[in-house]
């Protein structure tokens, strides 16, 4: 007995020891940026020119929270010993992640007088590998594609249903395929992203601009993870008749931030470098499939339902950042709605941000799909595309389907992309609030699909009329309601409310054939119902309208979608 507790000892002692010496990474953030480097007069010097005009063009400021680490702060820090290593940088957070193997560094960063924190994030099983030439890809020979001038119809082979419920397909036969629009896609890898037919398009027209990967950055992010391929294939797969994207034209950045060894919260930490990486590069438009509420270590507490505010998370923090200068970001709600936990995950709680849930191909919201409101009382979801049984392209070449929010969240952020590109001059909050009013259930938000499915055509109308009327003498303000942005056949029915008698005209021009038609109806005060019939189609299975509304000192333009 003696032998085996002293045998019991000595292991316990072995695991103690060994386990003192296990790597780790940690979060350190500084007190300052005092005496940096840079100016935020000279934004050229840590923006690209595509930022900054994004935020000339939105008159969103550039403050001292732009600026970048200082460098000799990273410098002292990484000079306490030769076994740290520079992971990410956090400018928004004046912040840094470093890996070490040395025992003591909590305490020795501590003693310096310029970090205000250290955190724990990750009690790492086996060393990291070190890093010191960082993989690159990058392409700047990008292709413009040419803007369709008359109405272009996709074959989208096997994703015909998933792209039609939220009506994007409209946007895409006026022209409307994302060009010129950056994304960026955040992810846990993109395994032969680089050769997958389906990116082929995307690789050969050079749209395909720039990755980095902010877990390994010493390693390709084509090499490893299937779950950014598959996310990926949702926004720019092109392969007609077999399967396309909802902004097939897009330009796209990828970022390596989920570390699929492990759930830790120097994740978050990645996340937040990955999407202040976006915004420096002037990106409009950000996916990320990704949520963070139970990690591995027991140094890091699972979140609870109060956790879901918008401030507890880093990553949530950083999004809500993002969004006020000028990006919109699509998260996905999560895969909890039938499980113990059901809520949605961060950073899916963040301020005006969109989180995604999934409904199917028939319109029926997916069991797993997580449940807000967030604990400040927020709706959420904001929005719900097809995230079960979705196609997919897979890291083999095939199209294969999956289900999760992780794929409803990049088919609704390429349909955003695409919006985007159609409203330049609309601001991030503009466009998001265009998507929750064309929500099916935005008068009655639920918890389950929050503001519903998003009609974009509908959103793409709401967008196009001005939300400001001046009241003048004479002005007679009018509420226009269409029961549906499309019709089947050639019927339309119009509701008008009037506030007294006057005459209005209605027309409509066929961009098929550019024939107007025009007629003048008389309005009495209170609700008027107006019954249109369009031409008959002929020779073609859909046309798109512009029709316009025009009365006493007013005239209003929506467009009307009409199928077969």
């Amino acid at each position: 007995m003696r032998k085996k507790s002293f045998l019991f000892f000595l292991l316990s002692i072995c695991f103690i020891t060994s386990f003192a010496q296990y790597p780790a990474k940690y979060f350190v953030q500084f007190t300052d940026k005092a005496n940096s480097d840079y100016s935020i007069s000279r934004p050229e010097e840590f923006l690209s020119a595509r930022a900054i005009e994004n935020r000339q063009k939105f008159d969103i400021a550039i403050t001292e929270v732009d600026l970048p680490v200082n460098k000799s702060y990273i410098d002292l820090v990484l000079s306490l010993d030769t076994t740290i290593a520079l992971f990410t940088k956090s400018k928004w957070f004046n912040a840094i992640t470093v890996y070490s193997t040395k025992d003591s560094l909590s305490q020795l960063l501590k003693s310096l007088d310029f970090v205000a924190n250290v955190e724990v994030t990750s009690v790492m099983k086996a060393a990291e590998e070190k890093i010191f030439t960082p993989y690159i890809y990058r392409n700047n020979q990008v292709t413009m594609i040419p803007l369709m001038t008359q109405l272009d119809e996709l074959n989208y082979g096997k994703g015909y249903s998933q792209v039609r419920v939220n009506n994007i397909h409209w946007l895409h036969r006026m022209g409307f395929k994302g060009e010129g629009v950056p994304v960026m896609v955040m992810d846990g890898g993109f395994l032969n992203v680089d050769q997958v037919p389906h990116f082929a398009k995307l690789r050969d027209e050079g749209r395909l601009v720039d990755m980095r990967n902010f877990v390994n950055p010493g390693k390709s992010a084509f090499r490893s993870g299937s779950h950014g391929t598959m996310v990926l294939s949702c926004i720019a797969a092109e392969i007609p008749g077999e399967l396309i994207g909802t902004a097939p034209k897009a330009l796209v950045y990828l970022a390596n931030t989920e570390d699929g060894r492990t759930e830790t919260k120097v994740e978050e930490d990645n996340w937040v470098a990955g999407i202040e990486w976006a915004d420096s590069l002037g990106c409009l438009v950000l996916n990320s499939s990704l949520g963070y509420t139970k990690f591995d270590d027991t140094l890091a507490q699972p979140r609870n339902i109060n956790d879901l505010n918008g401030q507890t998370s880093r990553a949530s923090i950083a999004a809500t950042m993002a969004s006020d200068r000028g990006m919109i970001v699509c998260n996905s709600a999560g895969n909890e709605g039938a499980k113990k936990w059901r809520k949605i995950g961060c950073p899916a709680d963040a301020v005006n941000i969109l989180a995604v849930g999934a409904v199917d191909s028939a319109k029926v919201r997916a069991p797993f799909s997580s449940q807000g409101p967030t604990a400040d009382g927020r709706v959420k979801p904001d929005a719900v595309a097809v995230g079960r049984r979705t196609y997919v392209a897979n890291p083999r070449g095939h199209t294969s389907r999956a289900d999760g929010t992780s794929f409803s969240s990049p088919m609704l952020a390429g349909m955003v992309t695409c919006l985007r590109q159609a409203f330049p001059d609309k601001t991030n909050l503009e466009i998001m609030d265009a998507i929750r009013r064309s929500g099916h259930l935005t008068a009655t938000p639920t918890d389950r699909l929050g503001y519903g499915i998003t009609d974009f055509l509908k959103a793409y109308n709401l967008l196009l009329q001005s939300h400001t009327v001046e009241t003048e003498a004479g002005l007679k303000l009018l509420e226009f309601s269409f029961p549906q942005y499309h019709t089947i056949g050639n019927k339309l029915t119009i509701y008008i409310t009037a506030a007294d008698k006057q005459s209005v005209a209605i027309s409509t021009e066929s961009r098929r054939t550019g024939k107007i038609k025009t007629k003048k109806y008389e309005l009495k005060a209170g609700l008027n119902i107006v019954k249109l019939s369009l031409p008959k189609l002929k020779g073609s299975d859909y046309d798109i309208y512009d029709l316009r509304i025009t009365g006493n000192g007013f005239s209003s333009r929506y467009v009307i979608g009409q199928e077969d």
